[in-house]
């Protein structure tokens, strides 16, 4: 096994605390940034075998100058940053991991899809605010709290997070309607798959977890919105640009729907000075759904396992 390779990790910060020196330092000389501007690129990877990150922008400009450059190995699944088919036509393999975080993701979608419904984050906004006695009350009740059991959840995207969340949503008592392939009604592997327009008529939440691609970008705009009741919930753990931001936040605004919870923006990290943060229906995470501890420790040994597939010369990586 080749042991004097070169290998940068650009943006190791969304790493987290684990400890990866350890593990690439036997392949050679390993270098880490905790993060890399665009201006510094060209630099950092100029003279590097292997470069690893998980939403460093790498296309053809940077390829030209990156003479050395064969392995690059992505620590996520979504590899929408980087243009494969330059990397494939300078000779440079592109891998990604997939599948180390599907229940973390399960996770944090069932989280809000409950918070949604009971929503603890405000009810405890209330009680900091002295208002304990007067949530009691019924007529004074802000934030009705609704029952999961009896209700429709729609989910767009049913690969192996779509299938885990459709699996405790059943354990939870709701009916799921599975938005089907091209959104045709077809039945699939025993699952009925529904036309995207009835799974949006009809949901009560619905959840994405597609992949970004130009037939899934803007996916959910106004128009398909307006398809849902005014009571209906999105919950977006996909990728930002599945819902038009704009859309949701006119929808939003509007009572079009009733509140979303996105684990994703249209840019990350979130402008600061987002229209978003003027609404009260909403709730953003900064894309951690990913991030659970056993879902990192998972990635990097799955990162370390494409590394060691490509010195074998077994590595397919991406078209």
């Amino acid at each position: 096994m080749e042991k004097n390779l070169k290998i940068v990790y650009l943006d190791r910060v969304t790493a987290g605390p684990i400890d990866l020196r350890e593990k690439f330092d036997k392949y050679g000389e390993y270098t880490e940034y905790e993060d890399t501007e665009v201006g510094e690129i060209d630099e950092r990877i100029e003279d590097v075998d292997v470069v690893i990150t998980t939403r460093i922008r790498l296309g053809k400009k940077q390829f030209e100058k990156a003479k050395k450059l064969k392995l690059i190995l992505i620590t996520a699944t979504g590899f929408n940053h980087i243009d494969v088919k330059s990397a494939n036509e300078f000779g440079i393999k592109v891998a990604n991991v997939s599948g180390y975080s599907t229940n973390s993701v399960a996770q944090l979608a069932i989280t809000f899809l409950l918070n949604e419904l009971t929503p603890v984050n405000k009810y405890f906004e209330e009680v900091k605010n002295g208002k304990w006695i007067d949530i009691h009350v019924p007529d004074y009740q802000k934030y009705p709290i609704d029952d999961v059991e009896g209700k429709i959840l729609g989910i767009v995207g049913f690969g192996n997070i779509g299938k885990k969340v459709a699996q405790m949503a059943e354990a939870l008592g709701m009916e799921v309607m599975v938005a089907g392939k091209d959104y045709k009604k077809v039945e699939e592997d025993g699952v009925l798959r529904y036309d995207l327009d009835e799974v949006l008529e009809k949901c009560d939440v619905l959840t994405l977890h597609v992949p970004l691609t130009n037939s899934t970008r803007n996916l959910i705009n106004l128009e398909k919105m307006k398809k849902m009741k005014r009571s209906a919930r999105i919950l977006n753990l996909a990728r930002g640009p599945v819902i038009n931001q704009d859309d949701l936040y006119f929808a939003l605004k509007n009572k079009i729907i009733k509140s979303a919870a996105i684990d994703v923006t249209s840019v990350e990290p979130i402008e600061k000075n987002s229209k978003l943060f003027e609404l009260e229906n909403i709730v953003i995470t900064p894309h951690i759904a990913w991030k659970s501890e056993k879902s990192m420790i998972t990635l990097m040994n799955d990162v370390e396992k494409n590394l060691k597939l490509f010195l074998e010369g077994k590595l397919e990586g991406l078209k």
